[in-house]
């Protein structure tokens, strides 16, 4: 029996990182859905389950900590930050 592979939200507003992301895990056997801002993030939530969310820091509009605080008030789905920020106080 088939183990169903593990479904991964992958959030960030540049579609380079989104696409590149996508292709290096669809490689590794993942599912892969990409969302291009938190406003289709929430969406997307509302209707899917996903294994693990893969989240973008600095987004316009809602950013990627106030997501990220919100989507726990509700679900435990791991989540994965990624920023380009390089300081320790960041």
């Amino acid at each position: 029996m088939m183990i169903p592979d593990a479904h991964i939200l992958v959030v960030d507003d540049d579609e380079r990182i989104r696409s590149l992301l996508g292709k290096f895990l669809r490689k590794n056997d993942y599912m892969v859905t990409t969302a291009r801002d938190a406003a289709q993030a929430r969406r997307l939530l509302a209707g899917l389950e996903f294994d693990l969310i893969v989240l973008d820091v600095m987004m316009p509009g809602e950013d990627g900590i106030a997501l990220t605080r919100a989507l726990r008030q509700k679900i435990q789905t791991p989540i994965l930050l990624l920023t380009a920020k390089g300081e320790t106080e960041d």
